[in-house]
């Protein structure tokens, strides 16, 4: 006689089983996406250079090996022209609708009636100190620290620094803030800092020679390509050498905005083509403790860094930030166990 099976109890069981799978699917899939919990991050700014340009058409070695090796984000983007908002969104959240590079009204060296722009209100830096956390801007060529002028060394035509690189001027609460000369540093003071206590967000600002803008005396394509590849190359080893960087660090080079190719007779990307030649399209690398490649065709811009950097360090997130999409997997923990 055949033996007769029992599967009722079975099937009453696969709901359960679905519904615990699912949970636990989700879950995972939860953790995955959750930005991790962040020790420092250095984020280096360059100037005015499209995707290709920057990793691929010009000198520069040392961008091109950090892009095959750490993480590449492929469809980053500036969020307007010219250089101010891209700055102010970086530790702003917002533009606000600032369509040009005028100086801080707090800047002490500008004439009473110069066009200027201000701003009210939170930024990143703010964040970070009312949770106990510390943020440097770390300028080249800075004259000294907490400066607030508009440009240095002499005027415009040959300025190496020039405020419109620095936000932080423009917000009035670190404008005013007496403690400001702990908040904007020369360069040259990163490598003690990083020797003793770094912040736990940099932002790094090279010179115009070293940032890829470029002046009367920095103006050969060649030339401001290989030196902000060689000021890059010596961040990132000075940063990944110190006892500031851990596998809970990231160092993120970026542009703040593109520019028209320089090399126009050189074969686009598979990248921009993927991007469809689209305006602002810039290269931006996240770079880790492992040398793990790993690339990211998701449409970031300024604010995903922004809110990316706020979540890992767990604060609200700044006006326009707060919907954006996060860089997690980017700087997700990639080291072989």
């Amino acid at each position: 006689m055949a033996t007769r099976v029992r599967w009722r109890p079975i099937f009453r069981a696969i709901p359960l089983f679905s519904a615990l799978l699912a949970a636990l699917v989700l879950a995972t899939a939860t953790a995955r996406a959750q930005t991790p919990r962040f020790d420092h991050i250095y984020v280096i700014v360059l100037e005015n250079h499209g995707f290709d340009d920057a990793l691929f058409n010009g000198p520069s070695p040392f961008l091109r090996e950090l892009a095959r090796t750490q993480g590449l984000a492929t469809r980053y983007f500036g969020v307007a022209h010219p250089s101010l908002p891209n700055y102010l969104a970086l530790i702003g959240g917002d533009d606000f609708g600032i369509r040009d590079d005028r100086p801080s009204c707090f800047a002490p060296d500008i004439a009473p009636s110069t066009p200027c722009n201000q701003i009210s209100g939170d930024s990143l830096v703010d964040q970070l100190r009312r949770a106990g956390l510390r943020f440097v801007l770390y300028a080249e060529t800075l004259p000294e620290p907490g400066s607030l002028v508009t440009v240095a060394p002499g005027g415009v035509a040959g300025a190496l620094y020039v405020q419109k690189h620095n936000p932080l001027p423009y917000f009035q609460s670190l404008a005013a803030d007496p403690d400001r000369a702990t908040l904007i540093k020369p360069y040259a003071a990163l490598a003690a800092d990083l020797e003793g206590e770094a912040p736990q967000v940099a932002l790094i600002v090279p010179n115009q020679c070293h940032d890829g803008h470029g002046l009367t005396q920095c103006h050969d394509r060649d030339r401001l390509i290989a030196d902000f590849d060689a000021f890059v190359r010596d961040a990132v080893t000075a940063i990944r050498g110190s006892k500031n960087f851990s596998r809970r660090s990231a160092i993120v080079v970026t542009f703040d905005e593109g520019a028209r190719p320089l090399y126009s007779d050189a074969p686009v990307s598979e990248f921009v083509r993927a991007a469809g030649g689209a305006d602002n399209h810039i290269a931006t690398i996240v770079t880790t403790s492992c040398d793990a490649p790993f690339q990211d065709a998701t449409r970031f811009d300024h604010f995903s860094l922004l809110a990316t950097i706020e979540d890992g360090f767990g604060l609200p997130r700044l006006r326009k930030a707060a919907p954006a999409r996060t860089m997690d997997a980017l700087f997700a923990d990639r080291c072989a166990p």
